[in-house]
């Protein structure tokens, strides 16, 4: 089963960025110019499909330039293991962004290059939308004038909760264990658990309760998460 993590938070950005009409290439990610990957867009199965259908053009890429919003966690991990054995450097642009899966990506780079106004997006794994109705009719009351309000109490919406905490606590500490891996620091994982808890989380199907983490690059490379700053 696969975890989407895609976040609404940053969905406004996707959607402009990838129309972008000064950049028409975005709308075939992945692709490749010269010695360079680009990645845009969302992070799904076509990622990791792309490293094996191009597996001889890829040979020629040195560096992974990455724009992303995220997508999907187990699909993201296994692009960002082919990055890491490729030994590909990755890079974030001015004007590009990179949050939640996107990170895995390009935490896998043997060197991890940012410029200042750029920025990345941590957060734990969350729901898919494909879980909304469970969780709604689980946990939430619909009041008279049609406003929903969270209600753990109510039964079943516990055992919901602790389930799909225990799923995404999982997967969300294979991508921490994974960047670590690959030279991270183990603060930016303490870092994130130690925030306290996101008070509008059940909004947001984000069962583990910690908050989006906007990341700054001067953040990130005290962290190693970037390893040079352009």
């Amino acid at each position: 089963m696969k975890y989407l993590i895609l976040l609404s938070l940053f969905v406004g950005l996707s959607a402009q960025a990838e129309t972008n009409p000064d950049d028409l290439a975005k709308l075939y990610s992945p692709f490749i110019q010269g010695d360079v990957l680009y990645i845009k867009g969302r992070i799904d199965s076509h990622i990791y499909d792309y490293f094996a259908r191009e597996a001889k053009a890829i040979q020629k890429v040195s560096t992974v330039d990455l724009n992303s919003l995220g997508g999907n966690t187990e699909w993201a991990l296994m692009a960002a293991e082919k990055i890491k054995t490729l030994k590909l450097k990755t890079v974030l642009h001015k004007g590009n962004f990179c949050a939640s899966a996107c990170t895995y990506l390009f935490a896998a780079g043997s060197a991890r290059m940012a410029e200042k106004e750029t920025w990345f997006g941590i957060h734990g794994v969350r729901l898919g939308a494909g879980y909304t109705t469970s969780f709604n009719g689980l946990c939430f009351i619909e009041m008279e004038d049609g406003t929903r309000v969270f209600e753990p109490r109510m039964k079943g919406c516990q055992d919901f909760l602790n389930k799909w905490y225990a799923v995404t606590l999982d997967w969300t500490n294979k991508g921490f264990d994974f960047m670590e891996s690959n030279g991270v620091s183990k603060d930016l994982r303490d870092t994130y658990f130690a925030m306290p808890d996101d008070p509008e989380w059940p909004s947001q199907l984000n069962v583990l309760r910690k908050p989006d983490w906007f990341l700054t690059v001067s953040e990130a490379i005290k962290y190693r998460f970037v390893t040079e700053i352009l």
